[in-house]
């Protein structure tokens, strides 16, 4: 019975003088979303309290540092760009979610008054991914008369992405070969002409994006090469025989 009596005496000795709370959160997020992290709050019964988040790397940075008295009604403080604090359930809030926002997080809120002073603890993990996005590119062709090109979406792995073909903006091509994640297109002349607009177009979910490109012939840039070449050289020693005449006729001008 004594036992008993010693057990609940420091149970409640614990529960009422450490109430630290380490609770593992995880939360993921996609870039460019608003992501919401969890603070444990203490009772309501806090006159003055300190809140402060904390991202832990290579070295710790306070994110957030406040001092809130409910009983004046005060509140002081700041946050880190992009970054705000709810000053009633102590959540941060991150606007704009980047990469490099991955990692853990430390919440920590300091009960001041009514004393004794005694903390409150929440560790969160963000682990954020890169926004999918939609990527077209032309691949080599052995047929000069070819077009090859590969649309294909990154950064999305768990949606099946639906890709559609067009020339300047008309009509529906037919892809050469189509996956779940990227879609290829060939074409040949007659079928495609110099300055036609191809547009690839994926649909996943309740998303809809698009990537154009303008086609123009391998063989038509090597042929039109040699005729730039030729003219930017030539504006070239133009200048520098422009600046040698100048040049001379000051010398000249001097010696006089």
């Amino acid at each position: 019975m004594f036992l008993v009596r010693i057990t609940n005496c420091l149970l409640f000795f614990t529960l009422t003088y450490f109430p630290n709370t380490d609770a593992e959160n995880d939360f993921r997020a996609v870039e460019g979303e608003t992501v919401s992290l969890p603070c444990h709050s203490p009772p309501n019964d806090n006159v003055q309290v300190s809140v402060v988040w904390t991202k832990h790397n290579a070295s710790s940075t306070s994110i957030c540092k406040w001092f809130i008295s409910n009983n004046v009604g005060s509140i002081t403080g700041n946050c880190v760009p992009r970054f705000k604090l709810n000053k009633k359930s102590f959540t941060l809030s991150i606007e704009y979610v980047q990469l490099s926002d991955s990692g853990t997080y430390s919440c920590k809120i300091t009960r001041v008054i009514p004393p004794p002073s005694t903390d409150y603890s929440t560790n969160v993990t963000l682990q954020v991914a890169a926004r999918p996005h939609l990527s077209l590119l032309t691949l080599n062709s052995s047929n000069d008369s070819c077009i090859h090109l590969l649309c294909s979406m990154e950064g999305l792995t768990s949606e099946l992405v639906n890709f559609t073909w067009s020339r300047d903006g008309h009509g529906s091509l037919h892809p050469f070969t189509s996956n779940a994640t990227n879609s290829e297109l060939r074409l040949c002349k007659p079928d495609w002409s110099d300055g036609d607009t191809i547009t690839c177009y994926a649909s996943y979910s309740s998303t809809r994006t698009q990537r154009s490109i303008q086609l123009t012939s391998q063989k038509e840039f090597e042929q039109n090469f040699p005729v730039v070449s030729v003219a930017i050289f030539s504006s070239f020693f133009i200048c520098i025989a422009f600046i040698w005449i100048l040049f001379c006729i000051s010398k000249h001008k001097t010696s006089n």
